[in-house]
């Protein structure tokens, strides 16, 4: 099978549990799962306008050619979806969706098929009468005007009303919104095609589903009329793509990092439509083997609901990942990872050789992303990692859980712990965390990255919040060696704390592991041969412990399995300035996870690891105190 039928037969196959699900008379799709923090019709309009994006983008590739059946199936779907974009329109209908409102989640829906009517006209928009028509368009309409959520939520109403002029019912006052828009979007440009996500002040895969693919699909179908700010939109792809194809493992996985992670393979996104406006300076068939292979790894696992429908979760079913703006139908925000299904088949995307990704390379490599302050590494086993020194969790986000943007490193195959409730806990897996005396719990928030270079990062920032007024000064320096991550936190605490220091937090299919905290450093295996470690160094004094779920009784934390085990090392009630040093480490080659020995140096700022099987790692930064003093040292 070609690479091109091969990604068509995945949009259909997507499908097909959908198209059982379309009633006649219908202009919503029953999708089994948790209603979202909106209202029912919000929920109604999603389960329509996701599956709208991914039907259009398979409604507009080559037919399958002598296939009949999928003719049939092709003529069905466009039927049902141009019957219901009419009901659902339509104010008088009992299907009817209602307009749109000042921050409602209907714009961004709307926003969203505006692009499917344009992707697919032939399919979708031009059979309809013109009756039909004016009644879409009318119901488009009412988001006009409406308030909107000052981050990537802009790029709606461009979209809806960019639709509007294409199908001849502009107004006058349009062309200034879109502009406006647009030139508020653009101040969100941070250099280097990295975009902070308006409010929310976060760099994640928000780059790549939402700020690249509006911007480029708009430089795709209305660029011809500002084609300076199409350049721009362009040349910032391209940069971003540069740095961002460093965030995918050999096997197509990418890091979950951030919100809205179970969009999937929605991350892979970009790289089509930057092959549509030929923007990409990457190889064809390296964009082609990324998106196959990010496709692929998703599509391969246990992800969808007794309908056979996409669920929530990232590498299997769990419902509790989303944020309380998703409800069942939104894990098919991934429609937009077929994206290249907009190439034809004879465009070099589709028949070009496979290149390597980057993750392939045999002795791994690091990216610096100065922009964003993250730091990509690729592992010799294949494995990606993305460590943050700089994507912050602002006051908004802290709704969504704080572990999305604060741990120091988010490693594919490994994953991360969320905590509940989401506004009040933190994870320890990856971070330092403090809990004070009235039990509350805190870990970054705003942090600013002062150093990144290919060989370690570092960080400032302040555990706390201000009711209280907690404050806890940190600054954190981390560096790198094959699996493992040496780190070194040095603060002080303003009040009496308790630190705790994680791990990576060890995913686990069954609930049997062994965990022995006498080891060291303290260890924990799965069965299929994965392993966690953490090593204390010195600093404040600290205890080994473990932050667990082995039991089908206790709530589900781990985001890529039923089952987690963390290693933690937890200090005394304490406060004032001190230090804690310590290394991590996760992978399957037992020999890599025996000990390191620290070796006596000559003083501060220089510090000496020997390892049985890695040999010597040599360490030299300010912020290493003399490797013999256990006790605290001041904070600078």
């Amino acid at each position: 099978m070609s690479p091109y039928s091969h990604w068509r037969q995945q949009a259909r196959r997507l499908l097909e549990p959908l198209a059982a699900l379309m009633q006649p008379g219908r202009a919503a799709l029953p999708v089994t799962g948790r209603p979202s923090d909106h209202d029912a019709q919000a929920d109604r309009l999603e389960s329509f306008a996701r599956p709208l994006l991914l039907a259009a983008l398979y409604l507009q590739s080559e037919p399958e050619p002598d296939d009949p059946a999928a003719a049939a199936f092709r003529a069905r779907t466009a039927a049902w979806f141009r019957a219901g974009l009419v009901l659902g329109a339509d104010p008088h209908s009992s299907e009817a969706w209602g307009p749109d409102a000042s921050f409602h989640q209907h714009h961004v829906e709307m926003g969203l098929m505006a692009i499917a009517l344009q992707l697919a006209p032939r399919q979708l928009w031009e059979p309809l009468a013109t009756g039909e028509r004016e009644c879409v368009a009318a119901w488009f309409a009412t988001a006009r005007g409406g308030g909107i959520v000052n981050n990537n939520h802009l790029f709606m109403s461009v979209h809806i009303l960019e639709f509007l002029r294409s199908a001849g019912r502009e107004h006058r006052t349009d062309r200034a919104v879109v502009t406006a828009h647009l030139d508020q979007l653009e101040t969100m440009h941070r250099g280097g095609g990295w975009f902070e996500d308006g409010i929310n002040q976060a760099f994640d895969h928000y780059n790549a589903y939402a700020f690249h693919f509006y911007g480029l699909l708009w430089s795709h179908l209305h660029g011809t009329r500002e084609p300076s700010r199409a350049a721009r939109w362009r040349g910032w792809a391209r940069s971003f793509l540069a740095d961002y194809q460093h965030l995918f493992a050999a096997s197509g996985e990418h890091p979950a990092f951030g919100r809205s992670i179970a969009y999937r393979f929605n991350a892979s996104a970009p790289f089509g439509l930057a092959a549509l406006v030929d923007c990409a300076d990457l190889p064809p068939g390296r964009l082609r083997r990324l998106c196959t292979r990010n496709l692929d790894f998703f599509l391969s696992k246990p992800i969808t609901n007794a309908q056979g429908c996409l669920a929530p979760g990232f590498t299997d079913v769990w419902p509790d990942i989303v944020e309380p703006y998703s409800c069942a139908a939104s894990p098919y925000w991934c429609a937009k990872g077929f994206t290249p299904l907009l190439l034809p088949p004879d465009h070099p995307f589709w028949t070009a050789a496979e290149a390597p990704l980057p993750s392939e390379a045999p002795n791994g490599f690091v990216r610096v992303m100065r922009v964003p302050g993250l730091v990509a590494r690729g592992l010799p086993d294949g494995e990606v990692e993305l460590l943050n020194a700089g994507s912050m969790v602002s006051i908004t986000q802290l709704r969504y859980g704080p572990w999305k943007w604060s741990k120091l490193a988010y490693r594919t195959g490994t994953g991360f712990c969320y905590a509940f409730p989401e506004a009040s806990a933190w994870s320890p897996d990856g971070a330092l965390l403090q809990t004070v005396d009235d039990g509350r719990v805190f870990g970054r928030h705003s942090t600013v990255a002062i150093e990144l270079a290919d060989d370690h990062l570092g960080f400032v920032c302040n555990l706390g919040l201000k009711t209280g007024q907690v404050n806890t000064s940190v600054e954190t320096f981390v560096f790198w060696r094959e699996g493992w991550l040496f780190q070194i936190h040095r603060y002080d605490a303003r009040q009496p704390v308790v630190l705790r220091l994680g791990g990576f937090s060890l995913p686990l299919a069954e609930e049997d592991v062994r965990l022995d905290p006498s080891e060291d450093p303290i260890a924990a295996w799965s069965p299929d041969g994965r392993g966690t470690a953490l090593q204390w160094l010195g600093g404040t004094p600290a205890e080994p412990a473990w932050d667990n779920r082995l039991s089908a009784e206790e709530r589900r934390r781990h985001v890529l399995a039923p089952f987690h085990a963390t290693p933690v090392f937890q200090t005394p009630r304490h406060s004032g300035p001190g230090w804690i040093a310590a290394l991590s480490w996760t992978g399957r080659d037992r020999a890599a996870a025996q000990p390191w020995r620290l070796l006596e140096a000559s003083g501060e700022g220089r510090w000496q690891l020997e390892h049985p099987d890695l040999g010597a790692w040599e360490i030299e930064h300010w912020a290493l105190p003399a490797p013999a003093n256990a006790c605290a040292a001041p904070f600078r």
